[in-house]
């Protein structure tokens, strides 16, 4: 069932619409009859909604001109047309505006806006929306549909990842570690972190840090992906004999601007060798929160 959301309808004088000639740049139309067909610009949008919220504009295009001004309703769906996604925007993330066309002009403008208090935090939400005319006599549809999506866009900003992050340590599935990981900005501008995978070490691996150094981190504040490059880490004993000094190297994501997580797959390298995990389980993996 559709459900219809926008009160609007065609003002007085709609039904005294006088048709003219075809608009050169609307070449798509077959204006038979005089009726007036209705298209869009544009089928989808995506508000990536910064916390000050975002607004798009869809061009509306009638096929025929009018001296007076006439509105056109919409509809929601309750999915797309392949029954695939389900609308999940809630009336609250967003705003439509009317889609009014001014006399003597052949297009209108819809104007979506999201809120995002009101968006999750994670993951996106749908709304699907069609165009329906009142009368059909005097506007005849295509089957006009636009696809929706919103969710929520947090800008990267170094200074707001600093801090303690804890969360799921390296192998966390087999032995339940947790990690508890400091970041911090240095003096020549650059991340620092410190923390990975010293519970594996200590745990199963049985070694005593006796030294551990902070390692620069590169974000990319764009994409959110992350990199390690191998520096030196952490110096350790075994039962009381010194080990050969560990490096550490990383690859990751933010996940979640917003919420401030991350993923880090740590590598800690010994002696030119690699030590992921994988020879005696799963690859090394920490998921952790800005507390």
């Amino acid at each position: 069932m559709k459900l219809t959301i926008k009160y609007l309808s065609f003002i007085v004088g709609l039904l005294f619409i006088t048709s003219c000639d075809k608009n050169d740049e609307l070449l798509v139309f077959d204006n038979v009859n005089g009726q007036t067909h209705i298209q869009l610009t544009e089928n989808t949008a995506t508000l990536a909604t910064p916390s000050t919220g975002l607004s798009v504009q869809i061009e509306v295009q009638v096929s025929t001109i009018s001296e007076s001004a006439r509105t056109i309703s919409i509809q929601i769906q309750e999915d797309d047309l392949d029954n695939d996604i389900l609308t999940t925007a809630t009336t609250d993330q967003y705003t439509l505006s009317d889609i009014t066309i001014p006399a003597n002009s052949y297009s209108g403008t819809l104007t979506i806006t999201s809120n995002y208090d009101a968006i999750p935090e994670e993951g996106s939400t749908y709304l699907f929306l069609e165009l329906v005319s009142i009368n059909s006599g005097v506007f005849t549809l295509e089957k006009e549909d636009l696809k929706i999506e919103f969710f929520r866009k947090c800008p990267i900003v170094l200074e707001d990842f600093v801090g303690t992050w804890s969360g799921t340590g390296s192998w966390s599935e087999h032995f339940d570690y947790s990690t508890r990981v400091e970041t911090f900005i240095n003096s020549e501008g650059e991340m620092m972190i410190n923390g990975l995978a010293l519970d594996w070490v200590e745990g199963w691996w049985g070694e005593i840090i006796t030294t551990n150094k902070p390692v620069r981190i590169d974000i990319d504040v764009e994409t959110g992906a992350f990199t390690i490059e191998e520096q030196p880490y952490i110096t350790t004993t075994y039962n009381g004999s010194p080990q050969a000094p560990y490096s550490i190297k990383a690859t990751g994501t933010i996940l979640n601007p917003c919420q401030k997580t991350m993923k880090i797959n740590p590598v800690l390298v010994q002696g030119g060798n690699d030590i992921d995990g994988t020879t005696w389980g799963s690859i090394f993996l920490e998921t952790i929160k800005l507390d």
